[in-house]
């Protein structure tokens, strides 16, 4: 009889591997369940109060006026007018349920398109739309853009619809329907969306006439649809009584366009290289540290995508990049210039996580780049195993590092629940209790 022979020995790097993909996308599910656990103690602002109670007084009237003469969003607006009619009718304000239903939205615009297909890898892919979502929550306040029912629907829509067009952009799936159907979601949704559609579909337009015309020609009959509605959009904007920001203290940039535009652009480098501001409830303020910091963090961030993308077989051609990469720019310079001309400051949380949110796309643009420029220098192709388990440990390592560094400076810095409890009890036992009981009754 013949000795039974043993099986050949497996390599143990797949699992190893596979573990350790694991362990990280166990990490960014955890950050992005642990920020969800908070959504049952969102409140209302005072926005919410006046905004329900004119809609139970003057209904669809009120809805016309505000997006005739103060906030032109067609999709934002309606959709928290049907919100607030919800809860004038159930007696009860349902914003964790309301922003809950947002975040899935918002997950589905942002990642679904690119998960269905890019032709990565699915841990990779999984591991990318992931990751995103966490790192858009983590290294800045996030109160604003994610827990306040008015400021989550105008601003997380263009944030999603930015970043679905970001990664179908670098992987080469980009259709033009796909294309024309975020762009109107961003641009219906807020002004900040009207600058990013506006400037995206611009350059589009230079393309053309530059002669790098990348679709058929009867697909472009798709982009009429946004465009269309961001002239419309974009001349209410103009035309609105609001942006002579009357009511706020003068200051030289107040109403001054040349003084605002200006007055843009030390803030502008500064959140492109932060990400945390130190002032937590403007959100305006950046120090040295803050700085240095986000230079290392978003050095790391850059790496970590740079590997990953490597791997995946993300490697776009660089001339796609510049057209994204000025409108992502672009917009986060005007949003600031329209804060210093409407307000003559700058205003508020919610716009600067939202400008620091799309810096992040930034990154993710520059790591695209980097994939396709180390990717051709050094010539690395599928059969490099060991090259490819490199690259795959460094790009793990770096979203560890990154999130590792966020969270321990988040429980560093974070407050008691008791400290949370004692700034929001004054808000609702005084005048809040009191607007919502009228607003509700």
């Amino acid at each position: 009889m013949k000795p039974s022979q043993s099986p050949a020995p497996r390599s143990a790097e797949p699992n190893i591997l596979g573990t350790a993909y694991g362990v990280v996308l166990c990490v960014m599910l955890s950050v992005i369940a642990l920020q969800a656990a908070i959504l049952p103690a969102s409140v209302w602002q005072g926005d919410e109060y006046d905004y329900f109670a004119n809609i139970r007084e003057h209904g669809l009237a009120f809805l016309s006026d505000r997006l005739l003469h103060w906030s032109p969003r067609p999709f934002s607006e309606i959709v928290i007018f049907a919100y607030g009619t919800l809860a004038n009718a159930v007696h009860k304000p349902l914003a964790w349920i309301f922003l809950a239903l947002t975040w899935l939205f918002c997950a589905a615009i942002a990642f679904v398109p690119f998960f269905r297909r890019s032709a990565a890898p699915i841990p990779m892919r999984l591991l990318i739309a992931v990751s995103l979502a966490a790192i858009f929550m983590l290294g800045h306040p996030s109160a604003d853009l994610f827990y306040w029912p008015m400021g989550t629907i105008s601003h997380l829509p263009v944030l999603a619809a930015a970043c679905g067009l970001i990664l179908l952009k670098i992987s080469n799936t980009l259709s033009l329907r796909a294309e024309a159907l975020l762009l109107t979601l961003a641009l219906a949704s807020s002004e900040a969306g009207v600058f990013f559609g506006m400037l995206w579909l611009g350059m589009r337009g230079f393309e053309s006439l530059g002669g790098r015309r990348t679709f058929p020609l009867g697909w472009s009959r798709w982009l009429l649809l946004p465009t269309g509605i961001g002239l419309c959009v974009f001349t209410v904007m103009i035309f609105n009584h609001r942006m002579g920001g009357s009511g706020f203290p003068f200051t030289p940039t107040h109403g001054h366009i040349r003084a605002s535009l200006a007055a843009a652009f030390r803030p502008f480098l500064k959140t492109l290289f932060a990400l945390q501001p130190d002032e937590m409830s403007s959100g305006s303020l950046f120090t040295r540290k803050a700085l240095a910091s986000g230079v290392v963090l978003k050095a790391i961030l850059t790496g970590a995508f740079t590997a990953l993308f490597m791997v995946c077989g993300i490697r776009p051609a660089l001339r796609t990049l510049m057209a994204p990469a000025l409108a992502l720019s672009g917009t986060m310079y005007l949003t600031i210039a329209a804060a210093f001309y409407a307000f003559g400051f700058l205003c508020c949380q919610r716009n600067e996580t939202f400008r620091l949110d799309f810096s992040i796309l930034l990154v993710l643009l520059l790591a695209a780049g980097l994939s396709t420029i180390l990717s051709e220098k050094f010539r690395i192709s599928s059969g490099d195993r060991k090259r490819e388990t490199t690259l795959q440990i460094c790009a793990l390592a770096g979203l560890l590092l990154f999130t590792g560094w966020k969270c321990g400076g988040a429980f560093r810095t974070c407050p008691s629940l008791s400290q949370v409890c004692r700034w929001r009890k004054p808000l609702m036992t005084a005048s809040g209790r009191q607007a919502c009981r009228q607003g509700l009754r």
